[in-house]
């Protein structure tokens, strides 16, 4: 017995230590601003963070913040008219508007950016993490105009993308919403403040393209006044998201549904049973983050997780044991607005009971817990809606049959439109067999309704 308990002793020591190898650990810190700005965008490493706060569409109280300190530091004091958009990895350069110019703030420093011929106002709202690419919009002189710009080493350069939106019309208000950290796809939209002519759209490598157009052909299950918004692009550039508003039947049963959509390989998945979610960041793996419900302030943070929006607030409780309220004094986390590079930084902002006053937040996860490395799960489902079968997920290949066998619909449509019109099929229940790219197999039972 007595040998016996030095060994016990050195597995119970061993077992701690396993267990804090692979504890998973979190911190989440409130940071409060004076003058209520909103911190809407973290670095690409998760160092830095930039905000501001609006009023009657005028910017001001542009500020960076210390992620390891959590200190913000000014960069207008006085209350000027600035707002700051989005921050380099070393905090050296801020990119916003400055007395309502497009301009980048360097060591103290506001320098207004060129303007194209007959330009006026105007914002960057994305930087490179090296600082060397800028993206955003100009106003023409009456206002009636706004120019897509980029901005490479401080001098403007020509954007690639069409001169007319989807629907043949001339592309009059224009801007750009991401680069990637190595500057070779940008994202941006045509006619984004003319609806339902915006028409989202990705330069890569210099290659103009219009994703997932897709959804708004009827002949492919779209309709041609459905749109994408709220676009957000993936620090590398890999992934896009955001919403985008479904027309299921017109007036009766119109939503916003988030979206993801793979660049590499130019494929759309839609999320249209998650109606009123809004998707506002990825990171470099394709994992999604967000709230709900997207129409109003009050909102609450979401997770996509094993191909479900869950609440990042339970998921912090039931993973690492925080509980939001204790560790903030919020009621919720509210919002997500931005995720660093590796999705272990990520920020937000909630409100206060009915409060619409902003609270930020940060939270940053521990190495053990980052989504590094792991795939983006491809949930491929198949529902109906209405008189329309629904995939969701990025399906390769599809076959339809009843239960006598029967093939009645059989697709190789590689993901491009997951949405067929069924109402031609006699009622009853049918199996629907869904592949990827890999020729795995998911298979789901549906009832088609008579017509």
């Amino acid at each position: 017995m007595k040998n016996s308990l030095p060994i016990r002793a050195m597995l119970l020591i061993f077992l701690l230590k396993a267990m804090m190898v692979n504890a998973q650990t979190a911190t989440l810190v409130p940071v409060i601003s004076d003058d209520n700005a909103i911190m809407i965008k973290v670095s690409a490493n998760g160092l830095w963070a930039a905000g501001y706060y609006e009023e009657e569409t005028v910017y001001y109280g542009a500020k960076i913040w210390n992620l390891n300190t959590y200190e913000a530091i000014e960069l207008i004091p006085g209350g000027g008219a600035a707002g700051a958009f989005d921050v380099t990895d070393d905090g050296s350069i801020a990119v916003g508007c400055y007395n309502n110019k497009p301009a980048y703030w360097e060591n103290g420093v506001w320098t207004e950016l060129p303007l194209p011929d007959n330009g006026l106002t105007g914002m960057v709202a994305t930087v490179t993490p090296d600082g060397s690419v800028m993206g955003g919009r100009v106003f023409s002189l009456n206002q009636g105009y706004s120019y897509a710009c980029i901005w490479e080493n401080g001098e403007l350069v020509q954007v690639n993308h069409s001169e007319t939106d989807r629907m043949g019309e001339n592309a009059i208000l224009n801007e750009i919403n991401g680069i990637s950290a190595d500057g070779n796809v940008i994202l941006g939209c045509l006619n984004y403040n003319v609806l339902p002519n915006r028409t989202s759209f990705v330069i890569v490598d210099g290659e103009y393209r219009v994703f997932g157009d897709w959804v708004y052909d009827p002949a492919m299950g779209g309709d041609e006044y459905n749109f994408y918004d709220v676009l957000s692009l993936s620090p590398n550039g890999k992934w896009v998201t955001g919403d985008i508003y479904w027309i299921e039947d017109v007036w009766t049963n119109e939503y916003y549904c988030p979206f993801r959509y793979d660049v590499e390989n130019d494929v759309v998945e839609l999320f249209l049973m998650d109606n009123d979610v809004a998707s506002f960041a990825s990171d470099d793996y394709g994992n999604l983050y967000g709230a709900t419900p997207l129409m109003f302030p009050m909102r609450s943070a979401l997770v996509l997780k094993k191909d479900q929006w869950v609440s990042l607030d339970q998921e912090l409780l039931n993973d690492y044991g925080l509980n939001v309220f204790d560790e903030t004094g919020y009621d919720n986390l509210g919002s997500v607005f931005s995720v660093s590079t590796d999705g272990k930084t990520i920020v937000g902002c909630a409100g206060s009971g009915l409060s619409l006053i902003k609270y930020n937040w940060v939270l940053k996860l521990d190495v053990s817990t980052s989504v590094e490395n792991k795939p983006v799960v491809n949930p491929m489902q198949a529902v109906i809606k209405g008189t329309r079968l629904v995939l969701g997920g990025v399906v390769s290949t599809v076959t339809v049959c009843d239960l006598q066998g029967k093939v009645v619909l059989n697709e190789n449509i590689n993901g491009k439109a997951a949405i067929f019109n069924v109402s031609h099929l006699p009622a009853g229940v049918y199996v629907v067999n869904m592949f990827d790219n890999l020729n795995q197999k998911v298979s789901n039972k549906v009832f088609i309704g008579s017509n």
